[in-house]
């Protein structure tokens, strides 16, 4: 995607020493030299971020971006540097992005809501569009909002302009765990929620609703997604098998199916299997395309032989039966039901 090279390029600039020069600014007239704004009723958080703007109209949350987009093509995203002292590179950051690429770069120093900062406009990368952006921070972070709109389109650029100069900062906001992910998923109809992110192997873990904090037990009912480079068909499939096999106790049997789903759109795999005299059911699925490898894996356990319920006795003749319980839900439908919504964020 566009920003990921311009943030790669961004973090490379950090290697540039301290004395570089900087470059001649040109001050835009509509750019103030000092902003404070306040949060509003009107403005909203863009996903992925704790940076919250007045949104023109049409503009909509946007999955692929954590940002917000619209049908003419303008977006504005969010990005954090959570390691960089903004105050030896701000000279510097509007060059970084669009020196080369404009036939003029406009930049603005200000002050942003108590923070440093650097306002600027210029070509974008992307043919026929334009690219603004707005980058404060401090000696330990910095963040850079960008707006990306038709060229030649003013009533674009002024509306961008506004809801970046406009536009709130929290510094202590949270932001939900999930919109952060390189993933989609829907947990809609389903009793799970995300409880744990392991950032050392970028795996997701998922449970039911309420389970978040608890001790850990080798047989509650989990999914986990994890992110890897893409990897070979062969490679995914040898990863899956070596789940299953950690899920099944030596000499056990091992039951599984495995498919591939229509239109190469993933590999599944689903069976049982028994650990420690504990029946399991897993259902497992890998997506693989140019930029990632998602592993979809999720496993029940039935209860222990010990707490196997005797077989019902005959009713007593005369005697109204008790009302039927409720319906079990199906854990591994569940799974099937999340994996299917299952992609890499566009």
């Amino acid at each position: 995607m566009l920003w990921h090279w311009l943030l790669a390029s961004l973090l490379l600039g950090f290697g540039l020493p301290a004395a570089a020069q900087t470059p001649e600014k040109t001050a835009e007239s509509t750019v103030p030299d000092t902003v404070r704004s306040t949060l509003t009723a009107r403005h909203r958080r863009v996903p992925g971020s704790t940076f919250y703007v007045q949104a023109a109209p049409g503009y909509a949350p946007e999955e692929s971006l954590n940002g917000l987009a619209r049908p003419d093509g303008s977006l504005l995203e969010v990005l954090r540097v959570s390691e960089g002292n903004f105050l030896k590179i701000r000279g510097l950051v509007v060059e970084q992005y669009l020196a080369g690429r404009a036939k003029e770069v406009r930049q603005h120093e200000l002050q942003f809501n108590g923070y440093p900062a650097v306002f600027g406009e210029g070509a974008s990368l992307e043919p026929g569009k334009d690219l603004m952006m707005l980058a404060f921070g401090d000696s330990a972070s910095f963040t850079l909002v960008f707006g990306l709109y038709p060229d030649n389109d003013a009533a674009a650029e002024a509306e961008l302009r506004q809801m970046l100069l406009t536009g709130y900062y929290d510094p202590q906001g949270q932001v939900p765990p999930l919109e952060l992910a390189p993933f989609v998923l829907s947990l809609t109809g389903t009793p799970y929620q995300l409880l744990e992110v392991r950032r050392a192997d970028k795996t997701y873990v998922f449970g039911p609703a309420g389970s978040a904090g608890a001790v850990p037990d080798t047989f509650a009912t989990r999914f986990s997604v994890q992110v890897l480079p893409p990897l070979p068909a062969e490679e995914a499939r040898l990863r899956l098998l070596r789940l299953v096999r950690a899920l099944t106790t030596p000499g056990a049997t091992l039951q599984s199916q495995e498919r591939q789903l229509p239109s190469g759109s993933g590999y599944e795999v689903s069976g049982s299997s028994t650990l420690r005299g504990r029946r399991n059911s897993f259902y497992q699925l890998i997506r693989t395309d140019e930029d990632a490898t998602l592993i979809f894996h999720g496993v029940v356990f039935g209860p222990p032989a010990s707490a196997a319920k005797p077989a019902p006795k005959n009713p007593v003749k005369g005697k109204v039966p008790t009302a039927k319980p409720a319906a079990v839900t199906d854990p591994v439908a569940d799974f099937r039901k999340v994996a299917a919504t299952l992609r890499m964020k566009r």
